[in-house]
């Protein structure tokens, strides 16, 4: 994995994503890059494999065919779009927050810097802010499974799964995800140790005071709860954020453009001191 660079604007952001695609080209890689916003660093493993079953077995697989059969059988009662395959029904079941094998993922990189800087930062015990991550997925060929060929309850290997859409939410957010095995034992090893995946994922990590900046900017060029959700639960964040500030932010610095944004040379952004 490749050192991880500090950002404090869009523009240095797509400033680094600009020059590290420009470096896979040239080495004749032009798959296409994905992305994962996250609040602050935590490994890269699905919900499932964060949850403790409430019942005695702790066998994930068994837990997630039941939650599976049981998400299955009352589709119908909330009017859904109909489930036509097993993948559709666990990129349904992602959707609407049912814990799962898949992670998320997007191909679209300011959408992954909106989930990261959506709210205020995360705080320590100390209330000392936490920066936020962005993961950086160079994928290949290679790494997609084939839905007409695969069951996602019989995968072996870590792979990357295109949905169908299936929910207005996956085309707003260029969703996509990796679908993980179920360890028999339970011992996830998260992507960022895979050792398929590792040398091919960047951490970008972003920095917390600059969280409402970030997503200022983010809002002048379209990005925000109101495009990525498209229904009244994104209306409705849109509108609270326009009228109240987030209690981790009030101390936060004011972002004011003077004149045309500059993107800033990847060169000149300066990595985390230790």
């Amino acid at each position: 994995m490749n050192d991880m660079v500090v950002i404090q604007s869009v523009s240095q952001f797509l400033a680094l994503i600009e020059e590290e695609k420009k470096r896979e080209v040239n080495n004749g890689n032009k798959a296409d890059f994905i992305f994962r916003g996250q609040q602050k660093n935590h490994p890269l493993i699905p919900r499932i494999a964060r949850l403790i079953p409430s019942e005695t077995t702790d066998d994930l697989v068994s837990v997630e065919k039941q939650m599976m059969d049981e998400f299955e059988r009352q589709i119908p009662l909330f009017g859904e779009v109909t489930a036509s395959s097993e993948w559709d029904l666990l990129a349904l079941a992602q959707h609407h927050r049912l814990p799962t094998r898949l992670l998320d993922w997007t191909y679209n990189a300011l959408v992954a810097l909106w989930f990261c800087v959506q709210s205020g930062p995360a705080r320590k015990a100390n209330r000392d802010m936490v920066d936020g991550v962005v993961w950086l997925f160079k994928t290949a060929s290679k790494d997609f499974v084939n839905t007409q060929q695969n069951s996602p309850f019989k995968q072996k290997r870590t792979q990357i799964f295109r949905p169908r859409i299936v929910t207005r939410r996956i085309m707003s957010q260029a969703g996509v995800f990796t679908c993980h095995p179920l360890p028999k034992d339970n011992d996830f090893i998260s992507l960022n140790r895979n050792k398929n995946y590792k040398s091919r994922l960047k951490q970008i990590q972003v920095a917390a005071p600059f969280f409402s900046d970030i997503r200022e900017q983010l809002g002048a060029v379209g990005v925000s709860s109101l495009t990525l959700f498209s229904d009244l639960e994104g209306l409705a964040k849109f509108i609270e954020d326009r009228y109240f500030n987030d209690p981790n932010e009030l101390s936060r610095p004011a972002w004011r453009p003077s004149g045309q944004i500059k993107l800033i040379n990847p060169s000149e952004i300066v990595p985390p001191s230790n």
